[in-house]
């Protein structure tokens, strides 16, 4: 949505040599390569070792320029996806199962500096998916988001998941396998020349992500926020749609995610009919999709204190909330209002009242107000002049 703001060019501050419509993927993986002939670059078998390598994504149809997909930023929706596809991987290297740093992740660390040398924003953006998708349809979907953040070093985190509904019984449980993997790769991300790492997560790799920042926070009990800042670098920590139990999440994981984060920002849904059933499941309401009388008075008021924390309330915002899969889950990429702000979020870590968002029913509560595509326009103009569009 924001593409289509008529005094706004977001694509403004990249460097010709990136207007391409290109783009670099990395990522980690313990999905199994696909073997000769297969559909795709890896397939949903897990594999023991940790693979490090780079995707190559092209962006929109065969044969297109980057005038071409411009064109398609100011005129297209995510009510109709953009095409994108993997062209081809390159491998990388293994991750030794010791401590010490092995030469893939050397490498790995290398090949991201490389890349946040040509661009003006030196963020990488670490991102974990949930179940039911594939290797190429996960690296296209972040390389339509690098395309959005003016590029950077767009990194996925990849657990092999099968298709099928009911493969969340088993995949999802047996996801917490990768937590060490993923506590690793965020050390390892702290190695580059990033000025902030940014991490996003989805649905159940949520739990992933939160044990994996609780273990690296515990790696330094001596050490307080500006200590642990300077070590890992941690920007926006952005969970959407999550599933995990909200009063645990509240209790054990808020605490040490927000000592490493500059940020958290949470967004949930009423709506939300696949955390209506993982509720069912487990006998607790999801962080996605709360139930607050779930938490004390003394959770509430922790929760409010720290204005770094940032809930939002998407359930009302008008536009499509999935595309495909259960009712309700996949707003933050399939509603223009809401991937606007997700992109915002980790591009331009602005407060949610100068990203146009208004207090909600409590306290570090926001919600989308009813002329938040006018009211963005204002405020991208006013606070970001490299980004206006003409006098």
């Amino acid at each position: 949505m924001a593409y289509q703001l008529e005094r706004v060019d977001l694509q403004a501050p990249l460097p010709e040599a990136l207007r391409t419509t290109s783009v670099p993927v990395f990522y980690a993986t313990t999905r199994e390569p696909a073997p000769e002939g297969a559909t795709g670059h890896y397939v949903n078998a897990y594999d023991k070792s940790l693979r490090l390598g780079i995707a190559r994504v092209t962006l929109g149809e065969p044969g297109w320029t980057w005038q071409d997909l411009v064109a398609s930023d100011r005129t297209g929706s995510t009510a109709k996806p953009r095409a994108g596809r993997v062209e081809g991987v390159e491998e990388i290297g293994l991750v030794a199962r010791e401590n010490a740093q092995s030469k893939a992740e050397h490498a790995f660390v290398e090949r991201v500096n490389a890349r946040l040398a040509e661009v003006r924003n030196p963020e990488v953006v670490l991102y974990v998916h949930g179940y039911r998708v594939t290797f190429d349809e996960v690296a296209v979907l972040m390389g339509s988001f690098a395309h959005y953040l003016g590029h950077g070093a767009m990194v996925t985190f990849q657990w092999p998941t099968g298709l099928n509904f009911w493969s969340y019984l088993t995949d999802c449980p047996r996801a917490e396998r990768e937590v060490p993997n993923i506590e690793r790769m965020v050390a390892l991300l702290a190695k580059t020349r990033a000025e902030y790492v940014n991490i996003i997560v989805y649905s159940c790799g949520s739990p992933l992500v939160a044990q994996a920042l609780a273990r690296l926070r515990a790696r330094h009990p001596e050490e307080g926020r500006e200590a642990l800042a300077r070590r890992y670098r941690i920007g926006n920590v952005i969970f959407a749609a999550s599933d995990v139990d909200l009063k645990t999440f509240a209790r054990e994981y808020v605490p040490p995610v927000m000592d490493l984060a500059r940020q958290m920002i949470i967004y949930y849904s009423r709506h939300d009919a696949a955390l209506g059933f993982s509720s069912l499941v487990a006998g607790a309401s999801r962080l996605g999709r709360p139930s607050i009388e779930d938490l004390t008075v003394q959770d509430l008021e922790r929760l409010g204190a720290d204005p770094r924390l940032q809930a939002i309330d998407v359930t009302e915002v008008r536009g499509a909330h999935e595309q495909g899969g259960m009712r309700g889950h996949g707003y933050w990429y399939a509603n223009d209002w809401i991937s606007t702000d997700v992109l915002l979020s980790l591009r331009y870590p602005i407060p949610p009242q100068r990203r146009c968002l208004t207090p909600g029913a409590g306290k570090n509560i926001w919600k989308f107000p009813e002329d938040y595509d006018r009211c963005l326009e204002e405020a991208l103009w006013e606070n970001f002049p490299a980004l206006r569009r003409g006098p």
